[in-house]
């Protein structure tokens, strides 16, 4: 049986790689707090809208690192259309691109990520997300699809898992409760946290009861100065 120790990353790796920031944001937001030079983007939102490719295809020009996970928008992690996916990479071609995944689901993930490695994978770098309700299902999955570069680890499975073993940084997809749930890791960290904390006029430090899922379509910004505080804190813990 696989324990949870067994799941040390490497320590070279760790020791190299710092966490570096994508901040996820909601379409009309993007310009105003995307301001690292990691980025994180969704394919439905790409071929939606002209404002959303245009931003993420200038930040791939500019040598930014960016990434687009291929799911559906909203909080229960689903593969996206295949008719979808097919426009967004005919749109924007990314630096990494995040194998669809079902959450929770190990043996559907491993599915619908062969599938993808099939029909786009040749042409991709691609990240493999990982599902499972235990680190023994974690482990199944990792087993069953090999990296063309990395893993990926959505936040519903850190409490699962929050390392594996792998030669590339890891990506972890969003933390839904505060920014000292990864602390000592290193890799890829794409979050909205504080930006679903700023749009309730919430610090960081305020994190309790955690905020909702981000809403990509909010149009109005309540409180900037809190937002922009927000992801100041954020940028600053994760350079430490």
């Amino acid at each position: 049986m696989l324990s949870a120790g067994s799941w040390r990353s490497n320590p070279i790796v760790e020791e190299r790689v710092k966490m570096k920031l994508a901040i996820i944001a909601p379409v009309e937001l993007i310009e105003k707090y995307c301001i690292t030079d990691t980025q994180y983007c969704i394919p439905r939102l790409l071929v939606d809208s002209d404002k959303y490719t245009e931003f993420y295809k200038q930040k791939r020009q500019d040598g930014n690192y960016v990434m687009l996970d291929i799911r559906k928008p909203g909080w229960r992690r689903q593969p996206e259309d295949y008719d979808i996916i097919k426009k967004a990479l005919s749109l924007l071609t990314p630096t990494v691109t995040i194998y669809p995944s079902v959450m929770y689901n190990a043996q559907k993930t491993i599915e619908v990520a062969m599938q993808f490695i099939e029909l786009f994978g040749s042409k991709l770098v691609g990240a493999v997300c990982l599902e499972g309700t235990t680190i023994e299902e974690v482990e199944s999955c990792r087993e069953s699809i090999r990296p063309i570069y990395t893993y990926a680890l959505p936040s519903h499975i850190f409490s699962t898992t929050t390392s594996v073993r792998c030669e590339q940084p890891l990506i972890y997809i969003e933390n839904h409760l505060k920014i000292e749930e990864l602390d000592g890791l290193s890799g890829f960290l794409a979050t909205s946290l504080p930006i679903r904390l700023g749009l309730l006029g919430r610090l960081v430090a305020d994190y309790m009861p955690s905020p909702p899922s981000l809403d990509f379509f909010i149009k109005e910004d309540p409180f900037p100065k809190v937002v922009e505080r927000n992801i100041k804190d954020t940028i600053e813990y994760y350079s430490k």
